[in-house]
């Protein structure tokens, strides 16, 4: 077994200039470059780890991801004073294509992800001519700056049906994530008001639009998780009322995933305190144990409403998250205005 070591400060250093340059001097005619960025970077998190081992990538994943990046872009965007809303081009000719058979794809299934999944040749299709998309566009392009190659992510062999991130990149993609993430999005957003100029003006609320999360698909949790919480909140264990919240436990503003097991349901209260906080050791391990004592009836719940989930990786995602959240010296919430600094216990309930 090789041991991989991690990337040196200066190596880092490189990575991050580098990164900085395709944002800065790369060629972009469309917005692909910034969601193929965005989803190297969250497939490292999902399926990567801190060895500086290379990763193995497939362009199907690429181009799931790319789906679920763009699903909440497709609809209509309303500029204040305007009674219609407007499809944001992304791109500075035509429409993309890409954009047009995912708002196609979204219009099938009355906005919802989910339901688009549950239409398995459908969804297979569409996930087909995305992954074309990306190996013919932005995949072999990305790393070209001016005139010159700088292949310091991935070879550029522009052939097969994977990529594998060189020694290193899956590390640095998951160390400076939440940094990475801002800086795509801003550059992106700045792209989409370039493109948009006439129909935008002076539009303010692009973060949320683009990047925001898609709450009404969330109702699909709250029977099953109901059930399986026994009608108790999460973090407080007190009764659950008609209203309650399906609470991403590794919080969205984190990570972007909306694999089904990283889903609990809460008191409003509850939520709303912990808001975009890690939860506490105590919380963490309820939730590694929900997970894993329920996984048989999770699992047949989820298959039987379509929805995604892979255990393995939102366990990966959580010990990311935490490792991060340690090496930042951050604290954690317990209940109400109640918080702690995070130790190293994750690790016994992740790492098991």
């Amino acid at each position: 077994m090789t041991d991989w070591p991690i990337p040196s400060d200066g190596d880092q250093v490189r990575f991050l200039k580098n990164i900085q340059r395709l944002l800065n001097e790369g060629s972009f005619v469309a917005s692909y470059k910034f969601a193929l960025l965005h989803s190297l970077a969250d497939l490292a998190v999902e399926f990567g780890d801190d060895s500086g081992a290379p990763l193995d990538l497939t362009i199907r994943q690429i181009a799931e991801r790319f789906i679920r990046l763009y699903w909440q872009q497709v609809r209509p965007f309303q500029v204040a004073g305007s009674d219609s809303g407007i499809v944001l081009k992304q791109n500075t000719g035509r429409q993309a294509d890409v954009i047009n058979r995912i708002a196609a794809a979204r219009v099938r299934s009355a906005g919802s992800l989910y339901r688009g999944r549950m239409d398995r040749p459908a969804w297979k299709a569409l996930v087909s001519d995305v992954a074309t998309t990306v190996r013919v566009m932005p995949l072999w392009k990305l790393q070209t700056v001016g005139s010159e190659r700088l292949d310091f992510l991935y070879d550029n062999i522009e052939t097969g049906a994977s990529i594998m991130l060189k020694p290193g990149m899956a590390y640095c993609f998951r160390a400076f994530y939440p940094v990475l993430c801002g800086l795509f999005r801003s550059s992106w957003i700045d792209y989409l008001r370039r493109a948009n100029a006439r129909d935008l003006g002076y539009a303010n609320d692009l973060q949320d639009f683009l990047f925001g999360h898609e709450r009404a698909s969330l109702d699909v949790y709250v029977p099953i998780l109901r059930d399986v919480q026994r009608g108790e909140c999460f973090y407080c264990r007190g009764h659950l009322r008609s209203s309650a919240d399906v609470d991403h436990f590794i919080p969205w503003s984190r990570c972007h995933s909306d694999l089904a097991h990283n889903f609990v349901l809460a008191h409003r209260g509850c939520n709303s305190a912990k808001s975009d906080h890690l939860a506490f050791e105590k919380h963490l391990e309820a939730w590694a144990v929900r997970n894993a004592d329920m996984r048989a009836e999770l699992n047949q719940r989820f298959d039987a409403a379509a929805i995604v989930y892979d255990l393995d990786v939102s366990r990966r995602i959580a010990s990311w998250a935490y490792a991060y959240a340690e090496q930042a010296n951050s604290q954690v919430w317990i209940r109400d205005s109640e918080f702690k600094r995070l130790d190293g216990s994750w690790r016994a309930i992740l790492v098991a």
